[in-house]
């Protein structure tokens, strides 16, 4: 029979985030018993119920509270008592306290993920997965780096990137005439993300295209603010702020945009930035040629002159030179396309999963070495 693993993780869908769709690619994808505890989120009696494993899930107020991920580790000795998992799957190191007591009571493995700006605002339990924890997962080398730095691990991490769905094969329409279509993607919560960069590239990018529209999917804080400096700096004609998208939406803009561009920046604390990027890779399996910042965990997710331009994601130079030697070289544009849809492969799900599978498997059959 294949490891029971019993995943333990703050957010899951319905939610939407990283974490959620990776948590959520892993559990569909393990070829064995699997049950999930996590915090509950509004929908999710309905999703649950929909589900073909089980989700148990703890009382989230205040949402991702203190309060709340104490009761998910409060719930987790008698779900691990029963379920009795051969592999315990940390997706947070807010988790690791509840990991801990299902390695404890259970013997069983323990295998732990790291994301990036977790690990520095949470060093203490940082600390604690890295010095218990059997074996870790990080989504980036850049990830990697933040882990080695709060602790010594007790063993060994790996770098495994979160997973993307095999592209459904289609020809790039692209956006014809004289009109071309710069695509950013991301939540407008965080300053990080570089949207304030590419406001001020705008001007510069006009100089060389004068008819471009940036077209900005996504919600959040900030999206306010975005919204006034567009009407301030006049470019109201040239910038379209979508909010949430549906998926065919989101798919349609990546199949007729020109370049996507987030030029995400990377603090030297480590508390903002990307561990990955997943849109990237979801962008260069659309084939569409990237402009990024040559920062943080974006360095993996990003080659450059393969599936995009890195940039110094601070300068508005660099990022509108990058962005308009795309939208005017076609023939550059369509070779960047060939080979971002080529480097995206790496990503797909059919090979993270095995990468995964492969890694717990071992990690299993060494603690159980250890033990005889």
């Amino acid at each position: 029979m294949s490891a029971r693993l019993q995943i333990i993780t703050p957010v899951f869908p319905p939610a939407i985030g990283g974490i959620e769709s990776l948590t959520h690619g892993l559990a569909e994808r393990w070829d064995g018993p699997v049950e999930i505890l996590t915090l509950a989120e509004p929908g999710s009696v309905e999703w649950d119920a929909a589900s073909r494993y089980p989700v148990h899930r703890a009382v989230n107020t205040p949402r991702g509270g203190r309060k709340s991920i104490a009761r998910l580790t409060a719930i987790t000795p008698r779900h691990a008592r029963r379920f009795r998992p051969d592999v315990v799957l940390g997706m947070h190191v807010r988790c690791g306290y509840a990991a801990a007591l299902a390695k404890l009571l259970t013997g069983a493995a323990w295998v732990q993920y790291y994301h990036a700006k977790e690990v520095p605002t949470w060093p203490g339990a940082t600390r604690l997965c890295a010095q218990r924890a059997d074996h870790g997962v990080a989504v980036s080398r850049y990830t990697k780096t933040l882990v080695e730095a709060v602790a010594p691990l007790a063993g060994p991490i790996a770098v495994i990137p979160p997973g993307i769905p095999a592209p459904v094969p289609r020809q790039r329409s692209g956006v014809r005439g004289n009109r071309r279509t710069i695509l950013t993607v991301a939540r407008i919560n965080d300053s990080y993300k570089g949207h304030d960069v590419l406001l001020e590239a705008m001007p510069l990018i006009r100089q060389h295209v004068p008819d471009v529209r940036w077209a900005v999917v996504g919600t959040g804080d900030r999206q306010r603010w975005l919204r006034g400096e567009v009407e301030a700096r006049g470019l109201r004609e040239h910038v379209d702020l979508l909010g949430l998208v549906d998926d065919d939406t989101r798919d349609r803009l990546f199949a007729t945009s020109d370049v996507f561009v987030l030029p995400s920046r990377t603090s030297e604390d480590g508390r903002t930035g990307e561990g990955f990027g997943i849109v990237y890779a979801e962008a260069a399996a659309a084939g569409l040629p990237i402009v990024a910042g040559a920062q943080g965990g974006v360095l993996d997710a990003v080659r450059h002159n393969v599936s995009g331009l890195l940039v110094d994601p601070t300068s508005a130079e660099q990022v509108a030179e990058a962005v308009v030697g795309l939208l005017r070289d076609d023939k550059r544009r369509q070779d960047m396309s060939a080979k971002a849809r080529e480097w995206s492969r790496r990503f797909e799900w059919e090979r993270v999963a095995d990468d995964f599978r492969t890694l717990v498997l071992g990690t299993l059959d060494q603690a159980r070495d250890q033990r005889s």
